[in-house]
């Protein structure tokens, strides 16, 4: 395989993967927000599912359209350490 078709499965694989883990991350705490502001678990939750839909898109997009491949990688580990750091933190909410 030549360089361009590497880079263009590794930005693959981070648009899809690395989208749906950073999307998810996202979606528990769009999710943990809105139950913290007031809201019922379960309409927290489809509004986070609804939201997440769209978040997902433009991180896929972003991962095709950004030069450095580093920085999307970068936001998402911060977008899946933060979710699970808050989790640790605060429960939860079980």
């Amino acid at each position: 395989m030549s360089q361009s078709a590497l880079r263009v499965v590794a930005r693959i694989f981070l648009a899809t993967g690395g989208g749906y883990l950073a999307s998810s991350a996202v979606m528990a705490l769009f999710s943990f927000t809105l139950v913290a502001m007031g809201m019922p678990r379960a309409d927290a939750v489809t509004l986070g599912l609804l939201l997440v839909f769209i978040v997902y898109l433009c991180l896929g997009l972003w991962v095709f359209a950004a030069r450095a491949l580093w920085r999307p990688a970068a936001l998402f580990a911060v977008l899946v350490v933060a979710s699970y750091g808050v989790i640790a933190v605060f429960g939860h909410g079980g």
